[in-house]
């Protein structure tokens, strides 16, 4: 965690070695999406031609020689991610990465929080 340079780092990271919650969430898995995906040339070409696109690449890889990981399991290795937003037991919010690189906008999930967040706030106080 370390390498991440964020203070308190292990408090704000959940870690899965098991894989329940990856399974749970029946997240995109395997050679063909993590390599052979067409999502992938698209993700990097996005990345590529977008103004400071490469900025986040570049500093992951800066701290890539501090976090080498070998996953406990094989099949991990080819697991993509995805970004959610839970209420509760509710997904509110999903984006499932269809291949390497093919996240989701990190503004657009803060600002549907941020929204969320309000119009619980608004309702709530509606009742109070």
């Amino acid at each position: 965690v370390e390498h991440l340079e964020i203070p308190n780092g292990s408090e704000y990271l959940f870690v899965d070695p098991e894989n329940i919650l990856y399974d749970a969430l029946h997240l995109n898995k395997g050679i063909k999406e993590t390599f052979f995906s067409p999502g992938t040339p698209f993700a990097f070409l996005d990345r590529f031609t977008k103004k400071d696109g490469t900025k986040e690449l570049k500093e992951v890889l800066s701290k890539w020689s501090k976090a080498f990981f070998i996953p406990p399991k094989q099949e991990q290795a080819f697991i993509q991610g995805g970004t959610f937003v839970f209420d509760g037991d509710e997904t509110v919010f999903a984006h499932y990465d269809e291949s390497t690189g093919a996240h989701s906008d990190i503004q657009q999930v803060i600002d549907f929080a941020k929204k969320r967040i309000e119009n619980s706030s608004e309702k709530a106080s509606e009742f109070a």
